[in-house]
């Protein structure tokens, strides 16, 4: 069977950054025994101007779990491919995350593509239609914390259509799953459709 390849035709959007501004606070003077005030010395300088440790939270998403479908894959970060589509994993019995736009569970619009078949059969997205509004898709991330989805809509597009809502930018926290559908054009070596899958924060 030939290999079936994800292909989405991308609007991308630029965002500009703001300057982050520091207010930089002078330490206090402290009160000899003597009553009089002495100015605070180096070692007391460096310990208040010390930053707060905080631990570090990677929001990787390392996992996809689907309990509707009995699916449980690895997520691999991806970018996009030399057409500039969006990149598969290198495993289709894995998923590709599209790490140029927002991660699972921050605002915005996060993507998850993977194979619907392959060569030797069934793929990572081969029962991703049988999913139903309502279901519950987590994502497990590199921190071990989880954020939980519902699924919301699903609809099937051209094969080059543009959505560019799938890129746009959004105070919400949404997923999209993205697969191949339709018949197979041998002509493009793809199939002419894609399913999407939409789902928000449960």
């Amino acid at each position: 069977m030939p290999r079936r390849v994800l292909v989405l035709s991308l609007c991308l959007v630029l965002s500009a950054l703001g300057n982050q501004a520091v207010l930089v606070v002078a330490p206090p003077a402290v009160q000899s025994q003597s009553g009089a005030i002495a100015a605070p010395s180096a070692a007391d300088r460096r310990d208040e101007l010390q930053p707060t440790a905080t631990r570090p939270t990677d929001l990787t998403p390392v996992r996809l779990v689907i309990p509707s479908i009995s699916l449980d894959a690895k997520i691999e970060a991806r970018g996009l491919d030399s057409k500039r589509n969006l990149d598969t994993a290198s495993d289709f019995h894995d998923v590709a995350w599209y790490e140029l736009g927002p991660a699972p569970g921050q605002p915005g619009n996060a993507l998850i593509n993977g194979h619907v078949n392959w060569w030797t059969g069934n793929a990572v997205f081969t029962y991703l239609a049988r999913v139903r509004v309502g279901d519950r898709v987590e994502v497990v991330r590199a921190d071990g914390s989880a954020v939980v989805f519902r699924i919301t809509a699903k609809r099937v597009v051209g094969a080059n259509a543009r959505v560019a809502s799938l890129f746009a930018p959004s105070p919400v926290a949404s997923l999209t799953l993205i697969t191949c559908t339709g018949a197979w054009n041998p002509m493009t070596q793809s199939d002419t459709q894609r399913l999407l899958v939409s789902a928000t924060v449960a």
